[in-house]
């Protein structure tokens, strides 16, 4: 009887987990929520509009903040992890936790950031001049705070 019930319990929860599905390019999944533009109400209403937003002319000072953190080579993976961590949304933050420093090119910042995608839909893109290259960041606005949500480093022609 036990193990009638044992197996009656398996086959009920064994359709109750979701199989891990890749995400595109070979990136591990984020834990990051679900843009706002993909949310929708059951009843046919958007409703990205809700909550918070930040700000438009806080996001250069986030990507601004980020390319400074981001550039210190010198510093050990874990404090330059804990640095630049709360810079970023969850996600993203996880997936530079694997990041050494050490291999990163850039050790300044040589300008300001520069618009690539002004802030529209919740997020905006910059780059930010730095003395080895051109750092992409992507800064996502999440319940009204800036966070930045992706990078792309494009190394100077020498």
């Amino acid at each position: 009887m036990a193990l009638a019930c044992l197996t009656a319990g398996l086959l009920v929860t064994a359709g109750c987990t979701r199989p891990q599905v890749p995400s595109p390019a070979g990136r591990p999944p984020s834990s990051a929520p679900a843009p706002a533009s993909a949310s929708v109400d059951p009843h046919g209403e958007d409703d990205s509009a809700e909550g918070p937003t930040a700000a438009p002319g806080q996001a250069a000072p986030a990507a601004a903040r980020f390319a400074k953190a981001w550039a210190r080579p010198r510093l050990s993976a874990d404090t330059w992890w804990k640095e630049i961590a709360p810079l970023c949304e969850s996600g993203f933050a996880t997936q530079l936790r694997t990041v050494d420093p050490g291999n990163i090119p850039a050790t300044r910042i040589t300008g300001s950031p520069r618009v690539v995608a002004a802030p529209a839909d919740r997020s905006a893109r910059y780059a930010v001049p730095t003395d080895a290259g051109t750092l992409l960041v992507t800064v996502t606005d999440l319940e009204g705070t800036w966070l930045v949500s992706g990078n792309d480093f494009e190394r100077a022609e020498r």
